[in-house]
């Protein structure tokens, strides 16, 4: 068997059912190869970073690996931004990447795409990836791909496999190196001593909070965390990045914590006497501002794979089992010590900005059966997105790397065939836009919301009057016309709601929506802002 085709089946073991990629020297005989195979589609992008947030929005909605193919040094270097945001964020990616072969190696000079040595790649990226093989051995071939791709799928993070100009050709054989195993329901059990110190905790507290971290999602936990938390009455609140953890109609699911400028989720932390994390990532996003709800007295942080309770690690932690053991533990339920009724000291926004936008948005999909990814981007839009009530919403929380909304309707598009949402701001779009026409090439038809303030608002909000925020002048309308899709300019909410309709009823083409929304920044991004300095600075 050759190893492309090897390659092929190991990926689809894993349910990996597409690529993503650009063209490149150093990997043209793998992509002759996999255009020979037939069986994996190939998605080509404009550039690496776009070719990555494709896979990386792919891998999130289905909840399983995505594979990338990027030529030797100038194309993975290029990605390395993206490829850290999906390691930090916990995306299972299988980056293939080009490498020199021995004969190139052998003539003893540099070889272009190389940086400080030949394994410079290798290097850079083992910072941003789980685990690093080369396929350059016919006899190991197989072992080493297949231990890269178990530890994509157990951490859920991306991995790096290099192959090098022509080891695509390599004739392998069939290895006695079992089969790929997949996560299924019976999870490993935990260790009775670290469930037992989770009880204990439980049983002496009076208003405990499960807070639900991205890793609950990407490991399979969230029936197991939801049947915990209605069995023993307790509440259950979300990260911003993982407010797509759990179902939002789940009479236990009271919000996502962002700030105190939602109360109830706010109310709910400060106020309790016991705060679970299931896999929150603790990070500045979260908890600048409030350290108290991040480590603690009252803290317990539960991790996929290894957690640290009372100076005591635990390997081989499994968030869903550790629900599944507590509830054998015949806890009692606990009595609702919360108000279900929304508090808010949110003022009444303004009658034009992302949130009413977005409000206006979700009250016309609610109306519709279908479901309908919402992809947000960083900026205004992030925090506008929280207006939206979708059970399906996908967004870079907490690395927060700009230009993700656009290629990401690919991946999404890719990964099931639905037509999404997108919401960019004007800044990031300008970094990405270009990938519609992509996205019109492979069929995806998504709409487009582009928040147009003219600035790096984000930026403004953390640093007002800082210069170099502002954004040239450029006419969205004719750029995104000019790359295929149907184009049109929003000032009132009247207007948006027209553009919005005619772009939902005709479902043949991409609809790009360009709201102006100059000096109209949110509340909630102003409060974020604030905060977030005041935090940074204690």
């Amino acid at each position: 068997m050759k190893l492309v085709d090897a390659l092929v089946s190991e990926l689809q073991d894993i349910s990996c059912s597409e690529l993503f990629g650009i063209p490149g020297d150093f990997v043209l005989p793998l992509l002759q190869g996999l255009q020979q195979n037939g069986q994996l589609p190939f998605y080509s992008l404009h550039h690496e970073p776009s070719v990555v947030y494709a896979a990386d929005a792919c891998a999130r909605f289905a909840q399983r690996p995505s594979a990338v193919v990027l030529t030797y040094g100038a194309g993975a270097l290029n990605a390395v931004n993206a490829i850290a945001q999906a390691y930090v964020e916990r995306v299972p990616l299988v980056i293939i990447t080009g490498f020199p072969d021995k004969q190139e190696i052998d003539r003893n000079i540099a070889i272009h795409h190389q940086a400080k040595n030949l394994d410079s790649q290798r290097s850079i990226l083992a910072e941003v990836t789980t685990v690093q093989v080369r396929i350059d051995n016919a006899e190991t071939a197989l072992k080493d791909l297949r231990y890269a791709l178990r530890c994509c799928q157990k951490e859920s993070r991306p991995v790096l496999v290099e192959i090098p100009r022509s080891a695509s050709n390599l004739e392998i054989a069939e290895s006695n190196f079992g089969k790929l195993i997949r996560r299924g329901k019976n999870a490993p059990r935990n260790s009775a001593k670290l469930i037992t110190l989770i009880a204990e905790r439980l049983q002496t507290a009076k208003r405990p909070v499960l807070l639900a971290g991205i890793e609950v999602q990407r490991y399979g936990a969230s029936e197991a965390l939801q049947n915990l938390a209605q069995q023993l009455n307790i509440p259950i609140v979300t990260t911003l990045l993982a407010r797509a953890a759990v179902t939002h109609s789940h009479p236990c699911v009271l919000g996502t914590f962002v700030d105190d400028t939602d109360q109830l989720p706010y109310h709910l932390l400060q106020n309790s006497d016991l705060i679970i994390h299931f896999g929150v990532i603790v990070n500045d996003s979260n908890f600048a501002a409030y350290p108290q709800f991040a480590k603690g007295a009252k803290v317990i942080q539960l991790h996929q794979n290894i957690t640290v309770l009372d100076d005591m690690a635990f390997a081989n932690t499994d968030l869903a089992s550790c629900c599944e053991q507590l509830l054998e533990r015949n806890l009692h339920p606990f009595s609702t010590w919360w108000s279900k009724t929304p508090i808010t000291t949110l003022i009444e926004h303004e009658t034009w900005n992302a949130s009413t936008i977005v409000e206006e948005i979700d009250a016309a999909l609610v109306k519709q059966s279908e479901i309908v990814p919402i992809i947000s981007d960083i900026g205004d839009c992030l925090f506008a997105s929280l207006h939206a009530k979708a059970t399906h919403v996908l967004a870079p929380a907490y690395y927060a790397s700009m230009g993700y909304g656009v290629p990401a309707a690919l991946g999404v598009y890719v990964s099931s065939r639905l037509r999404s949402v997108v919401l960019v701001g004007d800044g990031a779009f300008m970094m990405t836009g270009l990938e519609i026409s992509q996205l019109k090439a492979h069929g995806a038809k998504p709409i487009i919301v582009i928040f147009n303030n003219k600035c790096w608002d984000m930026i403004e909000a953390f640093s007002p009057g800082l210069s170099c925020a502002s954004r040239p002048e450029c006419d969205l309308q004719q750029l995104t016309t000019a790359l295929g899709a149907q184009s049109y300019q929003a000032t009132t909410i009247v207007s948006f709601n027209q553009a919005f309709q005619q772009a939902w009823q005709d479902t043949t083409s991409i609809h790009v929506i360009e709201v102006l929304l100059t000096n109209h920044r949110s509340q909630r991004l102003e409060s974020f802002a604030q905060r977030f300095v005041q935090g940074c600075s204690l």
